[in-house]
């Protein structure tokens, strides 16, 4: 083909795969954004932040899991292999974080550092872009692996800021939260109802349609709701390393490794958009609990979604030209 009739062609296709990464990115910052504005104008307030956060992780979210899960065939859509990877890569992602926090001052704030670093928000941010990429085979896969990787998520942050915070938390009270989780509940009974090849009533999963497509917008309305633009401008160098890491090295690493071991497609896209999926909110409330740096654990969290809805976009749209999705 001549060299004037390939330009264009190459130019039609990265416009096509800017197009793709825009409709998946681009609404979710736009609802995080609007959160953000109507927050700073008055318009909802934090009860309204509260009474939506606790609306959607008791009930809107764990409705929409359920639903989506129990019309899954999951011995067709998740693998093993694939289940396991992911739990794998979210302990190189732990020690990639652990090996940046050795090199951070004070020392006792480590333990928030690391938690910041590769404890991903998978429950909003990461279902929301992979439902946006996927649609329904997506969101169910997503929440499948988002199961293992919640539970292992807790472990290790208690665990390492048990290692340095000023205070211990009891690992029962730890595992009797995971297993009361809405979420976890939600996933573990659609699962087992899926496997059983049980179905549930057709009128049951269409009003569970019409609460679950509350979750996510309401979710990602309470993230901008609670973002504060101070914490851009108060950031050290360590916040930002922390950031950095969460938002461009573990993605990378955890997808580059996944490539290398030949996932392709829905799996490679849904493991690289939940492990560049920003820091989890959950970490604030452990952090405080346990008696650590709430103000930074909240900077992070605040941070780190601003970068990680960039960094999201630039590789997924890297991922679409390099390895179609």
């Amino acid at each position: 083909m001549p060299a004037h009739c390939a330009a264009p062609g190459a130019i039609s296709l990265y416009l096509d795969v800017l197009s793709t990464t825009l409709s998946v990115t681009g609404p979710i910052f736009l609802i995080v954004l609007l959160g953000l504005v109507l927050r700073r104008t008055g318009f909802i307030d934090e009860r309204f932040s509260d009474v939506a956060a606790r609306l959607v992780f008791s009930i809107c979210l764990p409705v929409l899991l359920f639903s989506t899960i129990s019309r899954t065939e999951i011995d067709r859509t998740l693998s093993p292999g694939l289940f396991t990877f992911s739990l794998l890569a979210t302990l190189l992602a732990f020690a990639l974080a652990w090996l940046l926090a050795r090199g951070l001052q004070p020392r006792i704030d480590r333990g928030v550092y690391m938690q910041g670093a590769f404890r991903g928000n998978l429950g909003v941010i990461g279902l929301a872009l992979c439902e946006a990429a996927y649609g329904a085979a997506g969101l169910a896969l997503a929440s499948l692996l988002m199961a293992g990787m919640t539970v292992l998520y807790n472990v290790l942050s208690v665990f390492i800021l048990s290692v340095y915070a000023s205070r211990q938390l009891a690992w029962q009270r730890v595992l009797l939260d995971t297993l009361r989780n809405p979420l976890i509940i939600a996933i573990a009974l659609a699962a087992l109802l899926s496997l059983a090849g049980m179905r549930v009533p057709e009128v049951l999963l269409a009003a569970g349609d019409y609460v679950g497509s509350m979750a996510l917008p309401l979710a990602l309305l309470g993230t901008g709701a609670s973002m504060s633009l101070r914490s851009l401008r108060s950031s050290g160098r360590d916040t930002v390393l922390v950031v950095l890491m969460k938002a461009a090295v573990i993605p990378v690493a955890c997808t580059g490794v996944a490539l290398l071991l030949g996932y392709r497609g829905m799996e490679l896209g849904v493991l690289f958009l939940l492990f560049v999926s920003p820091t989890a909110t959950a970490s604030y409330a452990m952090v405080r609990a346990m008696g650590g740096n709430d103000r930074l654990a909240a900077n992070l969290i605040m941070l780190s979604t601003f970068a990680c809805l960039a960094t999201c976009s630039v590789g997924f749209f890297w991922l679409n030209t390099r390895f179609p999705l």
